[in-house]
């Protein structure tokens, strides 16, 4: 059996009582009705708080046939597997009941148990990461270590320094399964990798954003953003 088209999912999806029955707001998040295709995305519906820049969107891909929902946190965007079905009913049921708890777990991280590896590192209480200026040039503190983030792969976001409005990024994960820290760049919403904060324990990462991370955001800054 054949699937729909996007087009047609999108039709559906304005009758969809699922999506007519959510609350217009649900906490601090704003619900919309977006209906906008890009490619194969369809945007649904989303919940969004401004003041947080954080909130979630319903989707249907086309590449995959799949209605899923994505997690928005700053710049970080990702979406959540627990929440993938082809299963339309399914897919409903299934977001309606975690829907608040998700949100709520968006605007305040500590919610979310990230696990012994977490703890036993103690990144959540990390002195010299949780005390990181909240601004350095055009960049702001978005996410200090105590509201580390669950993200993809094993990693958590524990540190994230954000330039908003030219969409640039600098971030320090922890991956549980490699047992290592590491940093992540942004350029005009542009991924590049980098090895400069690669350590295996907390001491280590401490003395390379002491000696460089003012420099790493202000290389950002300057860098070519016409790519």
């Amino acid at each position: 059996m054949g699937y729909a088209s996007i087009d047609e999912i999108a039709a559906a999806a304005k009758e969809w009582d699922f999506i007519k029955n959510l609350p217009a707001q649900i906490g601090d998040f704003k619900k919309t009705e977006p209906g906008t295709i890009e490619g194969k995305i369809l945007t649904i519906c989303s919940y969004y708080d401004a003041e947080t820049n954080a909130g979630a969107d319903i989707i249907y891909t086309s590449e995959t046939f799949d209605y899923i929902l994505v997690r928005k946190i700053g710049m970080n965007i990702y979406r959540d597997i627990r929440y993938i079905y082809k299963e339309k009913d399914e897919f409903a049921k299934k977001v309606k009941e975690a829907l608040p708890k998700i949100l709520a777990e968006t605007t305040d991280p500590t919610k979310v148990n990230l696990g012994e590896m977490v703890a036993d590192k103690k990144i959540l209480t990390w002195e010299y990461g949780n005390n990181l200026p909240e601004k350095i040039g055009k960049f702001t503190l978005y996410i200090k270590p105590a509201h580390a983030i669950d993200y993809l792969n094993g990693s958590i976001i524990m540190l994230d320094y954000s330039d908003f409005a030219h969409q640039d990024q600098f971030v320090i994960y922890y991956n549980r399964f490699r047992e290592e820290f590491f940093g992540e760049v942004k350029i005009g919403s542009v991924f590049h990798a980098t090895k400069a904060y690669d350590s295996k324990t907390l001491a280590a990462l401490e003395k390379k954003l002491k000696t460089k991370l003012t420099a790493t955001l202000g290389k950002i800054s300057k860098a070519d953003h016409s790519i």
